[in-house]
């Protein structure tokens, strides 16, 4: 390209002028040096890529034409039209077909309404219009210097924290201590880093794991803070000030992985809503006239125009009326979090690791769209991405590389592949940019050395980083004293260059030589006025300084760093590099912060902690409350109901019992006060009283009111501040509890002992409980006791007083009942504080999820590294026989070796065999058990699905095949069609369709046995959490593996399996405490699981999208992996989206499929692709390919599944495919196959679809659920200490009272009574979570066929048995012991423990049935509250069996009135018949025996009490039994979607 240069005074070259006639150059007047325009269409500004001016002028006529218009419809959709008709030269004929065109069959402009009329001239228009008219948000340059984390670790010598452990500790706990050594690890996390974040500008963060990225951002988000175990030093400052005196929440957006939760029951558009009310400053009410005018269309419609923008720019527009919980996609989920953040008034977004688990294709649309928000309103970005492409990787402005806490590389985006080519590392042309920066940053970079080049260690990389001039810039911005804005302008036409002296505000130009002087931007061409391209960060104005300018494509030169005079020599040298320049041209340029900017004057509306008043605050949450509350239409009438029907059942089961002057039914009213139940309806059915016109109804109302109030501020608060639900549900029975038992009606005030009298004073439901009872029994008994003497025992204490007051008085109750508004303040108080409480949990207490990349531990010396010390296998080989075998007891109790009890090797001569062998097939690289090889190949393979697109279509006509030894990649399509694909190759045929074609395994059909040939990584890593890694793998082996192989082998192949997949460091971790082990969390759960499927020594293995949410290095290993694990004779079958040309070419074959199902390609991949590369060259029609450009995203491309280029394809390539030689070549292939099987029948047709004998089965499957139960202490311990705490809480507050009264006789049989209450109703409630939570388990290992489906409810409830028999003999003997209840004799005591044992069971088991029963948790929940309720109820202790009208049925199968009266029974029976003459047995003052009173009322009897246990063992029996059926023959327990198919029809 030639420039028109004329002569500068200003510099020193005195080359002669060079001046050109075109008009396509922009004229310069003296003294300035400008920046020429492109050589492209006129009046477009930005620059052209001399490969796609090479592509277009070689490229047929159709193709572009074809480009023409793909480019004239992006160009009008960002309001660029107008520049395309100017292009044409001014043809008023073609501009007029060209808007005709452009409208086509849409609205003319004048039908538009709203915001359709608003975006008529294209998004960014609108967007550039609307910055001109509103206030800016206050732009901030991030700086940070010298950042240094060092976090301390504690580990103890413990081991694994278990049941056992625990136990032992409550005993050895203080002792242990205090001998114990700590070992304290400090781990420097960050290692002084420096840097700067820009405004308008993406910066993108790479590092492998453990790098510090998170931990980066985090700081940089103000989310790290100095405490106890962490050093925080350095300065992080946001436009000069510093992080710790600014309101960091309203200028900086964080978004994690973990933090992308949004509230389930709002649609995308009232998420939205929510977030702009309480994020975005400019409310509608606070419009200027000019911007009303502006958006009267909007306006007049109802309409938000910054709401209906962001909806429009992020693709929301067409699920905004979607509910977020169910009905949306993870990605639809990312894009509505990045919606909340552009609502916002924010400067800074932070994105750490936001898009886990998304295909490229997202990604990028989702960075695509951050940075057109970062551009438009000068915001900042800064992410860390786990899986990158070129095409996101290119829409990032900065890139910061991180390797141990330290920075490799800092600086614009097109410099740094230079950069590391000046260092020895050569990109090559297949490799993407993001892969090979993170290759060089984990220390794989050896790979990409030129030949004349050597392998730079870390220190080495970090030392050329600082002595480059990218370092020596950074550094000079971050350590200025002035505030100055950088911006990086690409190809910014009409710059006007002149060199002057440094001045803050002038720019007037001095052209006489200075020992300072800077290259400033004197003025713009008048053509282009002042606004930027999307490729540039920010707007160039006259005045900017150029501290950096490239030509040619080079790197950047930075003008501004050495001494002076080199600064000097580098400014003048610019003329004689814009002489030179024939590419692009990228300036970095910086301005003074001005400070009577609009930014400053708005700088006072982000002081603040909220955008809106209080007010305001608590009426936008009170409305989404409401919203959210109308949603719940399930759990809504699931409450209505449970309350409808529950209040019915106890008015009729107290049916007119109110006010009847007999003590048992006045008894059973003040049990109504205790209970408060549920509805209206039980006032009026149980006949409670109507005196004063309905008055105490009102009453009773109101209390009704303030205590179910009370009881969910309660349980609000205990959500606010416990960080997981079973913490939660554990203090609300321990705070339940209280209430119950301290409200006045289980024991007498009398009974308790003095240093519990304050609890029950400030009980809640005790002051309920008094209210109550005063207004009903003062009001509603009034006849006087003179009539009811000899009739009520209380009258003839109190013979002058009423019934009521009497039984008040003879209750205890009449003290505290003077105050008839005592009990309302106290209920409102609590009330009050349960909130404050709340309140201040949810300000204080913040539970974060663990980061998902933390500092990668140093490696030790393991079996794994045997190749490379050349030492002995003995040494590891005895140091895991102690582990597993020696010091399992006191270290790993029930860990090595518990899954594989064949495996344990006593003997020392089966050791050394072990080792022996173990050793030779390490030096051989060979695994154990041999490969069964097996040949697959598939015809015409079609599947139809209702659910699918394009008809029902998941895939057709599909025809390949695959040999032992190889790997076949599965890509293109939906995602979809690549599952459904290898499901059905797998056997796993979705039930929703209907698969058709020919598919053999050696020659046969699959038949049931197919799965014990295969193993299936599915995307969900779901393993036990409580198991080690080597008992998963042991688990998986021991019950996949066939019964021919011996425990030996067995042992050594698992061996060899950890060893093959690098897991050897991580084998002896419990696999869900991984996360806090290792930084490569994702690459670890993903080895767990493909080395759980290779336990099970497949002869063909397939993978779901294996490398999915794995960096470079991850995505490496697992390849390199599979590479191995297919060199021993397996098919290797894997999906993969988008994958880099290095990672695909890892497989031998790869079948592609088009758009829309069809077989595009089927063949080898070749070196780097280069033959699936050939192939799709070959096709006429397809657009030329340019050597820059990864294999993959050319074929992506052209198939029209692109990450840029999408739409649909220019040819038919299934068509196409199936002409082709290459189609007819594989279907010789299949017939060589056919013939090569025809004869080799025995290896694949197996006896048995399952490997193992069933009693080994339910033997394994037992033993991993008691391991579940053993380490899960937060259920099992968490239980025990329950019972502990409600045993001493029970014992101390019944602690020895005697049976000598009737309070006392009363109190201790309601003692009995709330015990099985408390125990019943929580083991019944606490089972459901825990059988939920490891259902994904569950199914991943019934789609394997691993055991009979039996086995998993059957080891639930005879794993439970353990825990229970300890938790309940801790209940009994503790709380019993003190309460002097049950524990006259030894005998007495077991046989009251074995009642309760056997009665917790029975509840448990129940709870398990309802759990498999119900198709949700929540469901299971409700009928559980249910159903215990109406047993409770009706369990003859506050109704007594006399009195029960309706519900005899249920009093005869309740578990709760068998143990009730067991339990009383066992306690109080005396054999009076047989008593001696001075008899023993406790009396009532009247002289009646204690026993004898309590047979007659609660209908007893010690003849009943055998019966009575057998019965309860009996409901054990039923409910366990229809737990196990229910879990069978249910649809909803079964895996879902797919079934086992013989073959396809």
């Amino acid at each position: 390209m030639k420039w028109n240069i004329e002569n500068n005074p200003a510099f020193v070259d005195t080359t002669p002028a060079v001046s050109f006639s075109s008009d396509r150059y922009s004229t310069i007047s003296d003294g300035f040096v400008a920046v020429p325009f492109n050589e492209k269409v006129q009046g477009v500004s930005s620059c052209s890529s001399p490969e796609v001016r090479y592509k277009i002028e070689n490229s047929s006529p159709e193709t572009t034409k074809y480009l023409a218009l793909r480019m004239y419809g992006s160009l009008k959709k960002h309001g660029l039209r107008n520049e395309v008709v100017m292009a044409l030269g001014g043809d008023d004929v073609e501009a007029e077909e060209l808007k005709e065109v452009e409208l086509g069959g849409s609205k003319k402009v004048e039908e538009l309404m709203g915001m359709e009329y608003l975006l008529k001239d294209g998004l960014v228009s609108y967007l550039r219009d609307v910055v001109r008219i509103t206030p800016p948000i206050p732009q901030q340059v991030v700086r940070f210097s010298d950042i240094k984390y060092t976090r301390t670790f504690k580990s103890y010598d413990g081991g694994y924290a278990t049941f056992g452990n625990k136990l032992v500790g409550c005993f050895s706990g203080p002792f242990k201590r205090f001998f114990e050594r700590k070992n304290l690890t400090q781990l420097q996390i960050l290692k002084g880093v420096d840097g700067y974040i820009m405004p308008g500008s993406m910066t993108l963060l790479l590092g492998p794991p453990g790098s510090g990225k998170s931990t980066l951002l985090e700081i940089l988000a103000g989310r790290v803070q100095e405490m106890k175990g962490s050093v925080l030093e350095g300065v992080v400052k946001y436009n000069n000030q510093h992080a710790s005196d600014i309101r960091l929440s309203r200028l900086i957006a964080y978004v994690g992985s973990q933090l992308n939760k949004h509230v389930p029951f709002l649609s995308v558009r009232e998420t939205l809503e929510f977030a702009r009310d309480c994020t975005q400053r400019l409310q509608l009410e606070n419009f200027t006239p000019q911007m009303r005018k502006f958006f009267a269309h909007a306006l007049v419609e109802g309409q938000d125009p910054f709401l209906e923008y962001v909806l429009e720019i992020l693709g929301l527009k067409e699920i905004e009326h979607r509910l977020v919980g169910e009905e949306i996609s993870d990605v639809d989920r990312q894009k509505l979090t990045t919606a909340e953040l552009a609502l916002g008034t924010y400067s800074v977004m932070i994105y750490d690791q936001p898009l886990s688990g998304s295909d490229p294709t997202s990604t990028y649309d989702l960075v695509d769209t951050i940075r057109t928000i970062s551009r438009i309103q000068q915001s900042s970005a800064i992410m860390s991405l786990a899986q990158l492409s070129q095409e996101a990787f290119d829409l990032f402005d900065r890139i910061i590389i991180l390797s141990d806490g330290r920075i490799l590389f800092q600086g614009p985006r097109q410099d740094v592949i230079p950069y590391f080519n000046t260092l020895g590392y050569s990109k090559p042309s297949h490799a993407e940019c993001g892969e090979f920066l993170e290759d060089i940053a984990a220390g794989d970079g050896a790979q990409y050395l030129t030949s004349a080049a050597s392998q730079l260690s870390l220190d080495e990389l970090v030392e050329c980083y600082r002595v480059s001039e990218n370092y020596k810039d950074v550094m000079r911005i971050v350590e200025g004293e002035d505030l100055k804005h950088t911006y990086w302008v690409d190809c910014e036409p009409g710059l006007c260059l002149s060199l002057k002296t440094p001045s803050k505000y002038s720019i007037s130009i001095n052209f006489e030589p200075s020992k300072e002087t800077e290259l400033v931007v004197a003025k713009l061409s008048t053509k282009v006025g002042h606004s930027g391209g999307i490729e540039s960060t920010g707007r160039v104005q006259a005045g900017d300084v150029v501290t950096g300018i490239s030509m040619n494509n080079e790197r950047l030169q930075y003008l501004a760093v050495g001494t002076k005079k080199i600064q000097r020599e580098r400014a003048s040298n610019v003329y004689s590099l814009l002489k030179r320049a024939q590419g692009q041209t990228r300036l970095q340029v910086e301005r003074y912060e001005d400070e009577e900017d609009d930014y400053k004057k708005q700088w006072k509306h982000f002081q603040g902690p909220f955008v809106q008043t209080w007010w305001k605050s608590t009426k936008t949450l009170i409305k989404r409350q409401i919203k959210i509350t109308n949603r719940l239409h399930a759990l809504t009438k699931l409450r209505l109901f449970q309350a409808m029907f529950l209040g019915v059942f106890a008015g009729t089961l107290f049916y007119k019992l109110g006010g009847k002057y007999s003590q048992q039914e006045m008894n059973s009213v003040r049990a109504l006060g205790f209970a408060l139940a549920y509805t209206l309806c039980v006032y009026f059915l149980a006949g409670l009283s109507m005196v004063g016109n309905g008055a105490l109804f009102f009453h009773y109302l109101t209390l009704l009111f303030f205590v179910a109030y009370f009881g969910s501020s309660i349980f609000f608060f205990l959500s606010a501040i416990s960080p997981i639900p079973e913490t939660a549900n554990a203090f609300a029975g321990l705070i339940v509890s209280i209430l119950l038992l301290f409200s006045g009606f289980v024991i007498y005030p009398s009974n308790i002992p003095p240093y519990w009298k304050w609890l029950m004073y400030v009980t809640p439901i005790h002051w309920a409980n008094v209210s109550f009872c005063n207004l009903q029994f003062s009001k509603g008994y009034t006849n006087p006791c003179t009539n009811y003497l000899g009739q009520l025992p209380f009258c003839d204490q109190y013979p002058t007083m009423t019934v009521g007051e009497a039984y008040l008085v003879f209750n205890q109750l009449s003290i505290d009942s003077k105050l008839t508004w005592l009990p309302h303040v106290v209920i409102l108080g609590w009330t009050v504080i349960a909130n404050l409480l709340a309140l201040l949990g949810l300000k204080k207490i913040e539970f974060t999820g663990t980061s998902p990349s933390l500092p990668q531990e140093k490696k030790t010396t393991v079996l794994s590294n045997y190749k490379k010390l050349n030492g002995s296998i003995f040494h590891s080989c005895n140091s895991y026989r102690k582990q597993s075998v020696g010091s399992s007891v006191s270290k790993h109790t029930m860990e090595q070796g518990s899954l594989s009890n064949d495996a344990q090797m006593e003997d020392g001569s089966d050791v050394n065999n072990w080792s022996e062998e173990f050793r030779v097939n390490l030096e051989k690289s060979e695994l154990a058990i041999p490969v069964k090889p097996v040949a697959l190949w598939f015809l015409d393979l079609s599947f139809k699905s209702a659910e699918t697109k394009q008809g029902g279509i998941a895939f057709y006509s599909i025809t390949g095949y695959a040999k032992p030894g190889t790997m076949l990649a599965l890509l293109g399509g939906s995602k979809v069609s690549r599952n459904t694909l290898l499901k059905c190759l797998s056997g796993r045929t979705p039930i929703d369709g209907k698969l058709t074609g020919k598919l053999h395994v050696n020659g046969f059909k699959p038949c049931t046995t197919y799965s014990r040939l295969i193993g299936y990584v599915e995307t969900v890593d779901a393993h036990p959490p409580y198991l080690s890694v080597r008992e998963s793998l042991q688990f998986s082996a021991g019950l996949r593996l066939d019964r021919s192989v011996d425990s030996m082998n067995r042992h050594i192949h698992v061996e060899l399996v950890l060893d093959q997949l690098g897991l050897m460091l991580y084998a002896n971790h419990l696999v869900g405490s991984l996360h806090d082990a290792t930084g490569e969390t994702f690459k670890i759960a993903k080895k767990i699981t493909i080395a759980v499927e290779l336990a099970a020594n497949p002869s063909v293995l397939f993978l779901e999208d294996p490398i999915s949410s794995l960096d470079s290095s991850g995505t490496l290993s697992i390849l390199k992996d599979l590479t191995q694990v297919s060199e021993f004779g397996r098919i290797i079958i894997a999906t993969l989206t988008h994958p880099s040309a290095t990672a695909l070419s890892f497989f031998n074959q790869a079948l592609v499929l088009t758009k829309e199902g069809h077989q595009g390609y089927f063949g080898p991949t070749g070196y780097q692709c280069n033959e699936l590369l050939d192939y799709f060259t070959s096709i006429p029609t397809v657009p030329q390919y340019i050597n820059v450009e990864s294999p993959i995203t050319f074929v992506m491309g052209s198939l029209g599944l692109g990450i840029k280029k999408r739409g649909n394809p220019l040819v038919d390539f299934g068509e196409i495919y199936q002409q082709s030689s290459l189609c007819a070549t594989n279907k010789k292939e299949i017939i060589s196959i056919k013939k090569s099987t025809k004869h080799t029948k025995p290896n694949t047709v197996l006896d048995s679809s399952y490997p193992m004998p069933y009693l080994q089965q339910a033997w394994l499957v037992m033993l991993r659920t008691q391991l579940f139960l053993w380490r899960n202490v937060q259920y099992t311990y968490g239980r025990l200490i329950g019972c502990l705490m409600i045993g001493l809480l029970m014992g101390s507050l019944y602690y020895q009272i005697e049976s000598r009264d009737t309070y006392g006789v009363t109190s201790c049989t309601l003692y009995i009574y709330m015990q099985v209450i408390l125990i019943g109703v929580i083991s019944a409630n606490n089972v459901i979570p825990q059988i939920g939570s490891d259902r994904l388990v569950y199914f991943r290992e019934r789609r394997a066929r691993m055991y009979l489906p039996i086995f998993y409810p059957v080891s639930w409830a005879v794993g439970e048995i353990p825990y229970f028999f300890i938790a309940t003999l801790a209940m009994v003997g503790l709380g019993n012991g003190m309460a002097g209840i049950g524990t006259r004799s030894t005998k007495e005591f077991l046989e009251y423990w074995l009642a309760l044992f056997i009665f917790t069971l029975c509840t448990t088991y129940f709870g398990m049935m309802l759990t498999f029963l119900a198709p949700l948790p929540t469901l299971a929940a409700f009928a559980v509250s249910i159903v215990t309720s109406m047993w409770v109820s009706a369990s003859g202790v506050v109704v007594v069996l006399s009195d029960i009208k309706f519900y005899k049925w249920m009093y005869w199968s309740n578990p709760f009135q068998y143990v009730t009266n067991s339990l009383t029974s066992i306690s109080f029976y005396c054999d009076i018949k047989n008593c001696e003459p001075e008899c023993r047995c406790p009396k009532l003052p009247d002289g009646s025996y204690v026993w004898e009173r309590l047979a007659k009322i609660r209908s007893l009897s010690i003849e009943r009490l055998d019966t009575d246990l057998i019965t309860l063992a009996g409901m054990c029996v039923l409910f366990s039994s229809l737990a196990f059926l229910f879990f069978v023959m249910l649809k909803h327990n079964a895996p879902p979607h797919t079934r086992v198919r013989t073959g396809p029809k």
